[in-house]
């Protein structure tokens, strides 16, 4: 896998543009990619350090990324940096853990934000088996709604995402299911900045 950290200047008009629309943001990165083939996992999250100078962008993918097309299109960008990115769990040992999600529920049909922070953390905790890990410590915090506008055939879709971010101290049981979790992604709105589940070993 290949982790790559945009940087983009936070008071360029592009910037600025990019984050107002989470589309618009999906587009440009995956413009990194127009040399890859189809199937390729790519995920994305916009850190949440304040800087008042810098906006930061993790990009995770299985592919190679080739950002000269995305800087062209976006002058707002001033750094750039990619490395080669293969982790190596072990079972008992424990991590620091940064994870933007869309946590949602199904009723009738219907995808339901959830608001509320102990439902955030009940929502990741039910994920534990799955995902092979226990959860030590959750900070959860619900981070409002990302918007956008799905460009189509007569009018525009609108994007509306219900995104919180959960970090904490976590345990990996089965290394097997984190590394899927890790290639993979957690939970819905993947191609829209949730899903990338980010380790540092403690």
């Amino acid at each position: 896998m290949y982790l790559s950290l945009l940087s983009l200047d936070r008071l360029h008009r592009g910037t600025m543009r990019l984050l107002s629309d989470i589309y618009l943001l999906h587009k440009g990165i995956m413009s990194g990619f127009t040399r890859c083939g189809d199937g390729l996992r790519v995920l994305f999250r916009v850190e949440p350090e304040n800087d008042d100078r810098i906006v930061r962008i993790m990009v995770q993918s299985d592919g190679s990324p080739s950002w000269e097309l995305f800087t062209e299109r976006h002058p707002c960008v001033i750094d750039m940096r990619t490395k080669v990115f293969s982790p190596a769990l072990r079972a008992g040992h424990s991590y620091r853990f940064r994870l933007r999600a869309n946590p949602a529920v199904k009723r009738n049909g219907k995808r339901y934000g959830l608001i509320r922070d102990e439902t955030l953390e009940e929502w990741l905790r039910r994920k534990e088996p799955a995902l092979g890990l226990q959860f030590r410590s959750v900070l959860a915090l619900d981070e409002g709604y990302v918007t956008g506008h799905k460009e189509g055939s007569g009018h525009p879709q609108r994007i509306n995402i219900k995104t919180a971010r959960f970090e904490g101290i976590l345990t990996v049981s089965e290394p097997h299911l984190v590394q899927n979790a890790l290639c993979c992604g957690i939970g819905p709105a993947k191609a829209f900045g949730c899903g990338l589940l980010s380790l540092a070993r403690v």
